[in-house]
């Protein structure tokens, strides 16, 4: 007689398959490890396969499990999405977001939020973007974050990606800095001591990753990978420092800086709204989406429609 399938079961399978862990899959699904293991366990004897195989301390799966994942998770994802496309979403009841973003995207969007009156009692918690691509994915597929603002091309079947804020990396010094005043030629930017940017996403110089031209070596007076930090040194000394120009714009004023056009070509700081295809028709992402693409395009011309 054919047992009927829990589509439970298949949760905390797939659960279990991304995370590779019995402990941390309990962890997400607020359950205990001996649950998850009895729940595999009906699965395997349900489906009359070995699902899972140890190795060291951990757990790897089998090739019977590769293909199970291979061949529900879209369909599992469509249903979870589809039950969760029938919960009410009210601005009025108490939630908060998780938000992972960059640098430049927490510096413009958090004062935003701050005197936003499109809450209600939503409140949405900006978090900076983790070191590597893979962590960030993590995050959205685990449910640990509801949505991303990044850099950088993402292609993956399970996730959406939305160009949202487009904007131009300029030159940042000091305005009384003694050998750029109202502008810059390339025989004095590669003559003048350099704060470098170091992209968070995959180590990256900065200038090196936008530029479409080969640059020469640099005169490098110091490293660092914040933006606001490589703003505030050029302020205060005669480094030449990058930003974009929305946040350039935001902090010259305050820091006293000369925000300058770059001495060659380079490409656009193209930020993408990235999040998990399941939460595509979900009511709540959907407002969370429209509210920042709504508060970037406020801010000013930069936002792609």
């Amino acid at each position: 007689m054919e047992q009927k399938l829990d589509f439970n079961l298949l949760e905390v399978f797939m659960q279990v398959y991304r995370l590779r862990s019995i402990t941390l899959a309990a962890d997400t699904l607020q359950s205990t490890q001996p649950g998850v293991s009895r729940a595999l366990k009906r699965l395997s004897e349900q489906l009359d396969t070995q699902l899972f195989v140890r190795e060291g301390r951990g757990i790897v799966p089998t090739q019977a499990a590769i293909q199970l994942a291979s061949d529900i998770e879209p369909a599992l994802n469509t249903v979870l999405s589809a039950l969760d496309n029938l919960k009410a979403f009210d601005i009025s009841q108490a939630r908060t977001f998780k938000v992972v973003v960059t640098e430049p995207m927490l510096l413009l969007l958090q004062p935003q939020l701050d005197h936003s009156a499109k809450l209600g009692n939503c409140s949405v918690q900006l978090v900076q973007s983790p070191p590597t691509e893979q962590e960030m994915l993590h995050q959205l597929t685990m449910q640990q974050a509801d949505l991303a603002i990044d850099i950088g091309q993402l292609e993956h079947h399970s996730f959406q990606v939305k160009p949202v804020h487009h904007d131009t990396m300029m030159m940042v010094c000091a305005k009384n800095h003694p050998q750029v005043q109202g502008s810059i030629d390339q025989e004095t930017y590669y003559q003048a001591d350099h704060v470098t940017l170091t992209l968070r996403r995959a180590g990256h110089h900065a200038i090196n990753y936008l530029s479409t031209e080969v640059m020469q070596a640099r005169k490098v007076a110091l490293q660092c990978d914040s933006l606001f930090t490589g703003m505030a040194l050029a302020a205060n000394s005669q480094v030449l420092s990058l930003a974009p120009k929305v946040t350039a714009a935001q902090f010259a004023d305050t820091l006293g800086l000369q925000v300058l056009p770059l001495p060659f070509t380079t490409l656009p700081v193209v930020h993408n709204l990235i999040w998990h295809k399941r939460t595509t028709r979900s009511a709540a992402h959907i407002w969370l989406r429209e509210l920042l693409t709504g508060l970037l395009a406020e801010s000013n011309q930069g936002s792609l429609s």
